[in-house]
């Protein structure tokens, strides 16, 4: 788990995947990752469990978290990389310095998996349209507009190194994607191919946009 912060994909890349023998989670903060050992220790419960926290925390001796490079993690023969909500925070050459890592440390037909803002979608391009919204965003993500602009490029730049390629709307304003390393000793497993299924056959981006307005709460809708 590629930029794991404190934990949190990476624990629920276990909830997810109980056949999975180990998981590693490596962020550059060193302070990111000592809050997330803490956590696995504290396993505090949920605020629906009266407990103090967002969501239960239960302790997985499969998971572990590091502080090092994303760029050079020392890694091999993985089987899959995640890459979650990094790359916005990113300038361009960094973020593909990561999928360059990512594709080294990957077993041949590892997978590489991302998922990220998208600003295709409808939603992200109307905010992203007014100007005095977009710089209120991009007061706490300053190379929001270098993803922005670099997005579909680094989809082109990961599908060029990778066997297959797949990006579906995973919500209405995020994009998933699963990338597969070819096999090394198949010589008709050529790289780039990209299988773009986000939009529908009359353009309409295929998922609808469910983010709460500021006005609005969940609790209304029980």
């Amino acid at each position: 788990d590629l930029g794991c912060g404190t934990g949190i994909s990476t624990r629920r890349l276990a909830q997810n995947w109980p056949e999975a023998s180990e998981l590693i989670g490596i962020d550059i903060s060193p302070y990111f990752v000592e809050v997330g050992k803490l956590l696995l220790s504290l396993q505090p419960k949920s605020t629906n469990e009266g407990g103090p926290w967002v969501s239960t925390i239960t302790n997985d001796n499969r998971v572990s978290l590091f502080v090092g490079d994303i760029e050079d993690t020392g890694l091999s023969n993985i089987d899959i990389c995640q890459l979650q909500f990094v790359a916005h925070e990113l300038p361009p050459a960094p973020a593909r310095k990561i999928v360059d890592e990512a594709f080294r440390m990957l077993k041949p037909g590892g997978q590489f998996w991302m998922c990220e803002m998208d600003f295709e979608a409808p939603a992200y391009a109307a905010q992203r349209a007014n100007p005095l919204l977009f710089s209120l965003i991009r007061a706490t993500e300053p190379y929001l507009d270098d993803y922005a602009d670099s997005a579909a490029a680094l989809r082109r730049y990961i599908a060029d190194k990778f066997s297959i390629t797949t990006v579906v709307a995973a919500t209405g304003r995020h994009f998933a994607l699963v990338a597969t390393k070819g096999n090394e000793e198949c010589i008709d497993d050529e790289p780039g191919v990209l299988n773009d299924l986000r939009f529908g056959l009359d353009g309409s981006y295929l998922k609808e946009d469910t983010h709460l307005k500021v006005w609005e709460d969940k609790r209304d809708e029980k």
